[in-house]
């Protein structure tokens, strides 16, 4: 199908935009990495109560809204507060979390009920892998806007994303790659090097949007017997409610910062959501 090779079309649309495009304005980047958050990057994390009422169903337990609503806020808040506590410590989480998603994600197809104790750390291993392997070379091709985007994360030390050779994070997707996951080795990694000749948002967000997202969307869709169009309407309330959230986030930061607290805002959301997801694509053996 066509979605699945979102990321691809994506990133080369935009490289052919910006070749001929030679003084676009730093605006149409900004909204189209905006409009891609509103419609694949949000959405994906927007099927968390669905994901919810499905892991309770599945363990006899009953499921409320209002407390799933209130456990989740509860998250988000305590990771809140970590930021304005330690903001090292937060960005440190954030790329652990991210690192194990992306390559948790990539690994796993389908909610997995069968993995001995072994397969299963195995596994972790395995995603923690490959999720170093794509996030590393997306910042490590992008290292001097990223350190520049981190100036303002106020983190106390300067990290540096290009200290490591760029063929230690191929090693590592390599490594991590599945003969299962093929076809999603293939899209994202074609994304990646397509990503090399963009500027970083765009390239970040083709592959957070165009790749994982949509793979994210395809596992949720198996995995709670809803059709794709039936689900993405499903979602729709709680992007709409996450983007308020976002928006009225970013507007009490100075305009400076913007870009790095729109990151935070990101981070705050993926927390519970990652929690999740790891819950319906690997079971831990008991």
């Amino acid at each position: 199908m066509a979605f699945r090779y979102s990321g691809i079309f994506l990133s080369l649309g935009y490289l052919l935009v910006i070749s001929l495009w030679k003084t676009m304005p730093v605006q149409v980047e900004w909204g189209f990495c905006l409009l891609l958050l509103a419609t694949l990057g949000i959405p994906h994390g927007a099927a968390d109560h669905l994901l919810a009422q499905k892991l309770a169903s599945q363990a006899n337990k009953t499921f409320g809204i209002f407390s799933f609503l209130g456990k989740y806020l509860l998250v988000m808040l305590l990771y809140g507060s970590l930021w304005y506590v330690s903001p090292l410590l937060s960005f440190l989480i954030f790329i652990a979390i991210s690192v194990f998603h992306f390559g948790d994600l990539e690994t796993s197809g389908k909610q997995n009920l069968h993995l001995s104790r072994i397969q299963y750390y195995l596994s972790l291993v395995r995603s923690m892998i490959l999720g170093t392997g794509i996030l590393g070379f997306i910042l490590s091709q992008h290292a001097q806007e990223v350190s520049r985007i981190l100036q303002n994360f106020d983190l106390g030390v300067v990290i540096s994303f290009d200290a490591l050779p760029v063929s230690f994070y191929i090693l590592c997707i390599l490594v991590g790659y599945q003969k299962d996951h093929k076809t999603y080795f293939i899209h994202t990694a074609i994304t990646l090097l397509i990503g090399t000749y963009l500027p970083i948002l765009p390239a970040f967000i083709c592959y957070f949007a165009g790749c994982h997202a949509v793979y994210s969307l395809k596992v949720l869709s198996t995995s709670l017997e809803i059709n794709l169009t039936t689900l993405y309407k499903r979602l729709i309330p709680f992007t709409c409610l996450a983007l308020v959230m976002g928006t009225i986030y970013v507007g009490f930061v100075s305009e400076e910062k913007w870009l790095a607290h729109a990151f935070i805002f990101l981070s705050i959301l993926t927390m519970p959501h990652f929690i999740l997801m790891h819950q319906i694509t690997i079971k831990k053996p008991e």
